[in-house]
């Protein structure tokens, strides 16, 4: 089940964070775009009961996939950083849910890793 919504979320939040970028610009990768894509992923697995880490790992290859095949040479590495950051957000949140047993807590945990992430790789690499 996790691997599925994975796959689902990644398609909808593909679809939603190009929306944002046309109307927002790219600000919306470091702003909208950590909320947006933490929630689609861990309330729905949370929800329904599916493995919320294997939901994370999902998103991540599947983002990878499609950062690699857009960015060719370079794509190596954004494939790379997407299963990398998107693993470590799916343990954040999963850890602070087993601390907490607050899916609120563990969803700002991960909206939290989401944000110093992508902030800390696109002031390094882009």
């Amino acid at each position: 089940m996790g691997y599925l919504i994975g796959c689902l979320v990644a398609a909808l939040s593909f679809g939603l964070n190009q929306a944002m970028i046309r109307r927002i610009g790219l600000t919306t990768m470091i702003s909208y775009g950590p909320l947006l894509e933490e929630s689609s992923k861990t309330l729905p697995a949370f929800l329904l009961g599916a493995d919320i880490l294997a939901v994370h790992i999902t998103f991540g290859l599947v983002e990878a996939g499609y950062d690699w095949r857009q960015n060719g040479r370079t794509g190596r590495k954004a494939a790379l950083f997407s299963i990398a950051g998107h693993s470590l957000f799916g343990a954040a949140t999963l850890f602070i849910l087993t601390l907490s047993s607050s899916i609120w807590l563990a969803l700002a945990a991960g909206i939290v890793a989401h944000l110093v992430w992508n902030v800390t790789v696109i002031r390094r690499y882009a």
